[in-house]
């Protein structure tokens, strides 16, 4: 091996700054779909032309992602932690005292970055640390950013045109997280230059890019466009933003609830598990009486997807965390263009096509990790 470093650890207090992180990560996140008429009154935009800030967070997210990859292999991983949550904060910062559409895409692109940086740097340290539980705390951190998810519909939803105090807020809440970070140690050293396997190790790599981009897509699209299809078929504002909550609150449980299952069962098992039950639900939702129970049951399915999709490959590729860490680009990808393209359908189509557009991703999403336990029955290291 190469560039071997310190294994990483984290105190107690950092992983509380963690599951802080991805809950603040969780609001934000969640918070786009809600925002929308909100941005659109404010701003005097269009539907399309408000669902830029999917593609701006996303987009920062992407870059975010590309510079914390090589970052984690030559600086300490508190550092990046540090670094991507002082660019969030400030991307909150700026949201909140945004007086134009431009401004506002820039700041949200803002948090984009830092919330790409720390969506790599966290879950690649707990994923390759020493820790023998980790694909259990990988979901019980992921489960927290569900939790923010959750919140956020309906702070949105209370808050109003006044939105920009909730974005003040999580500037200050960025701040006073940083403090919990001096408990991270240790980083990801740079794999072997020679490693075993690397044409197998590529094929399969990539068909976990392909999986990930496509299930961050529909996870972000549900969340980001169920407000808009809901009251498109006659549910108010305000119920469109709890049962949006209620997506959240379900993938949050479903986290939480599928940690226990991860000492007993499979990751492949897992992840088609859900995939598959996210399909069938999708279908349902286009049933306007079933959407809000189909939108909870695809929470609840895609809930356990991405932290067990990131354990699964890297006890594939065990010492190589760059294979690991094209998730991240992958995810950020997924979260750009698949709800952006959405809103050109939505636009044009009508809200009703909504669920149907994200049953196809989810399809494609199913078949790509269906050839990734296809991919490995061929025996590695040869």
């Amino acid at each position: 091996m190469t560039g071997a470093k310190t294994p990483v650890a984290f105190s107690r207090p950092a992983l509380v700054g963690a599951a802080a992180t991805f809950l603040l990560m969780g609001m934000l996140a969640a918070a786009y779909g809600p925002l929308l008429a909100f941005l659109m009154r404010r701003f005097q935009v269009g539907l399309s032309v408000a669902g830029l800030v999917f593609g701006a967070h996303f987009g920062g997210g992407f870059l975010g992602v590309l510079v914390s990859m090589r970052g984690l292999e030559r600086i300490g991983g508190r550092v990046a932690l540090t670094g991507s949550l002082a660019l969030l904060g400030l991307g909150c910062a700026g949201v909140a005292l945004a007086p134009s559409w431009p401004l506002l895409l820039g700041a949200v692109f803002l948090i984009g970055v830092g919330f790409g940086g720390l969506d790599i740097a966290i879950n690649q340290l707990v994923v390759h640390s020493a820790n023998p539980g980790r694909v259990a705390l990988l979901n019980v951190l992921n489960g927290s950013y569900a939790v923010g998810a959750v919140v956020a519909p309906l702070l949105i939803a209370a808050a109003g045109q006044r939105y920009p105090a909730l974005y003040a807020g999580g500037a200050v809440m960025a701040a006073l997280v940083i403090l919990g970070w001096r408990g991270v140690s240790g980083g990801l050293a740079a794999p072997a230059a020679n490693g075993r396997a690397a044409g197998s190790d590529a094929g399969l790599i990539v068909t976990f890019v392909i999986a990930i981009t496509l299930y961050v897509g529909v996870e972000i699209g549900i969340a980001g466009w169920m407000p808009t299809h809901l009251q498109g078929i006659g549910y108010s504002v305000t119920a469109a933003a709890r049962l949006t909550s209620g997506f959240w609150l379900a993938l949050a449980m479903g986290r939480f609830l599928v940690a226990p299952l991860t000492l007993r069962l499979g990751e492949p098992f897992i992840v088609l598990a859900g995939t598959g039950i996210a399909v069938l639900a999708l279908v349902a939702a286009l049933v306007p009486a079933a959407a809000p129970a189909a939108y909870i049951l695809a929470g609840l399915a895609v809930a356990p997807i991405f932290p067990t999709g990131l354990a699964w490959l890297a006890r594939l590729n065990p010492g190589n965390p760059r294979a690991t860490a094209w998730i991240f680009p992958a995810a950020m990808l997924g979260g750009a263009l698949i709800p952006t393209g959405l809103g050109v359908v939505i636009a044009g189509l009508g809200t009703p096509w909504a669920p149907a557009v994200l049953a196809a991703v989810a399809t494609g999403c199913l078949a790509a990790f269906a050839a990734a336990g296809w991919h490995r029955v061929t025996p590695s290291g040869q």
